[in-house]
């Protein structure tokens, strides 16, 4: 795979962590799809779901995630050095060269970052692009912490990290969300934030490994009971469309789990 697609949101992330097709398309249906699905259907009005702000939208995603991918190189490439025991995910000579041309390759990416911002300002209103320059000076402040933190204030770190992959692309667009509306968005961290903070705090915490078990088997059982939870609150409380999104969506979840289960096997 060229190395120069590290230059570009998700490049390095396509690198580091996913490294094939397929687990990319796996990451972009776990991830930013659900983000947009719960945005365009349950915090927006019908009249305001246009085609124009679906695509702003998207472009906005990536745009946030290149400062959420620079946490990751300086993580990998120079954090690693000072850790006893590191896990290691660009290693020979794609850690060479990101390591040599480490700062290069940052200003590169901020350059792109603020091209990309200028281009989106002609379709979208000033107050969304205060909001990326806000939430990306965010996500670098938490990756400073994150990168730094070496015990268990680590795991509180990752939650707000993880956070903000649902929430950050979320609140930028808070100007097209109906007042009643927008407290509806912390329940975006139920379709991945949540079961993947029970999964990293295994990692520092004993009881936790108890109660997770085996990863597959957790998510399955937590993606079934949540989804059946929403539908409950549904049907208690019907005026709440949002709530039966929320349960399509975890259901959703649930059968991506369940895919990739059968198709490891």
């Amino acid at each position: 795979m060229n190395k120069y697609i590290i230059y570009f949101p998700f490049g390095y992330t396509f690198l580091s962590r996913i490294k094939t097709s397929s687990k990319f398309i796996s990451f972009l249906l776990t991830i930013p799809l659900p983000c947009f699905l719960f945005f365009y259907f349950g915090l927006l009005d019908v009249e305001a779901r246009t085609l124009s702000l679906g695509i702003v939208f998207i472009l906005t995603y990536s745009i946030l995630y290149i400062f959420y991918e620079n946490g990751y190189v300086e993580n990998d490439i120079k954090t690693v050095k000072k850790e006893v025991n590191p896990t290691l995910r660009i290693v020979g000579e794609l850690y060479n060269y990101i390591d040599d041309n480490y700062y290069r390759i940052i200003i590169i990416r901020v350059f792109f970052y603020a091209l990309s911002l200028y281009f989106l300002s002609f379709f979208t209103i000033g107050d969304v692009i205060v909001k990326v320059v806000f939430f990306s000076i965010a996500t670098s402040v938490i990756y400073f912490f994150h990168n730094r933190t070496r015990n268990a204030m680590k795991v509180f770190t990752f939650l707000l990290l993880s956070s903000s992959r649902f929430v950050f692309p979320l609140m930028v667009f808070s100007s097209y969300i109906t007042t009643e509306k927008i407290e509806y968005i912390p329940l975006s961290l139920f379709i991945y934030t949540i079961p993947a903070f029970f999964i990293y705090s295994a990692k520092t915490f004993t009881i936790m490994q108890f109660v997770i078990g085996h990863e597959n088997k957790y998510k399955l059982i937590y993606y079934a009971s949540t989804c059946i939870v929403f539908l409950i609150l549904y049907y208690l409380v019907p005026s709440i469309d949002v709530l039966l999104l929320m349960a399509a969506i975890l259901f959703y979840m649930l059968l991506l789990i369940s895919l990739k289960k059968i198709l490891n096997k």
